[in-house]
């Protein structure tokens, strides 16, 4: 059997959530238009019958402004250690960058890195192979794989390449096993991830959920979070006039978690001011983000 540790790195909104939830065949990681969506390195397995892959979904790295940012960078590079391949997502439809460059002088002395070009479906002939050839000089011995993860295509020639790249091994986790994060994470991720979708402008990065309280009671399973902003201005904009954006962020999250485990949800949200918690070592500590070094 073939198994190992697979790293997904890339610059924001690149597709890299897309593609592990694609490959995985479940949602594993939240999904919005906007960067910096991933927060933390999320694992996702993905099980065919001879390989196990364990996936590693990293933020987007980026030039980081507060301490969050620098934390996820942090968390991204750390996903590369004692990794058996890297796959490099690449927007296919956007040009060579100077935050192209920074990603490629982190990692240019790795080994066993595949260059995915995705979003091969928004893009043109010109453009890719102009961005293939810049990878070519970059990472020499990288082989190209194109790509469209929202549309599933190709990704067939990613399993057969990791199949080829892999050790053989043991399986890792069991067969009904598709994530290492808990449920109470998935939970305030997906409340999360409706914030980033129904708010607009900075807001949603500014955000952060926190679940206080998750109890059963038979068919129905109760939840208390806390949404987390840094000024009362975004305080109200989170509970809307008259709180009908808490109450439509509520009823789209339950909607989604209610899919995914098959049992009745009740969420009760709140939201709290804490000031540039993102600057806080203390916070991003709590919420997992820094071992406090």
């Amino acid at each position: 059997m073939k198994s190992g540790f697979v790293s997904i790195i890339g610059r924001p909104n690149v597709g890299k959530s897309t593609l592990i939830n694609a490959l995985v065949g479940r949602k594993v990681s939240i999904i919005t238009p906007k960067p910096q969506t991933t927060r933390l390195a999320i694992q996702g397995v993905m099980h065919h019958d001879d390989m196990q892959v364990v996936f590693v979904d990293t933020p987007g790295i980026h030039k980081p402004r507060q301490k969050l940012g620098e934390a996820m960078n942090r968390m991204a590079y750390a996903s590369l250690r004692d990794i058996d391949v890297i796959l490099l997502v690449v927007d296919a439809g956007e040009p060579y960058g100077p935050g192209d460059a920074y990603l490629i002088d982190k990692i240019k002395n790795l080994k066993n890195i595949i260059v995915i070009f995705n979003k091969i479906d928004t893009t043109n002939i010109k453009l890719v192979t102009t961005l293939k050839e810049t990878y070519k000089r970059q990472l020499p011995d990288a082989p190209h794989i194109e790509i469209s993860a929202i549309r599933m295509a190709n990704l067939e020639d990613i399993v057969a390449a990791l199949k080829e790249r892999l050790p053989e091994g043991p399986a890792y986790f069991p067969p009904d096993v598709y994530t290492n994060f808990p449920e109470a994470f998935n939970i305030g991720e997906t409340v999360r991830e409706k914030i980033m979708l129904l708010t607009k402008q900075e807001l949603p990065h500014v955000v952060a959920v926190q679940i206080e309280k998750i109890t059963d009671q038979g068919p129905m399973r109760f939840v208390q979070a806390t949404i987390i902003v840094e000024k009362d201005s975004q305080k109200g904009i989170i509970i809307g006039q008259g709180g009908q954006m808490i109450k439509k962020i509520g009823t789209w999250a339950r909607h989604d978690l209610e899919n995914e485990y098959g049992r009745h949800f009740h969420l009760e949200l709140f939201v709290r001011v804490e000031a540039e918690w993102r600057d806080s070592l203390l916070r991003l500590k709590e919420f997992g983000f820094t071992n406090g070094n």
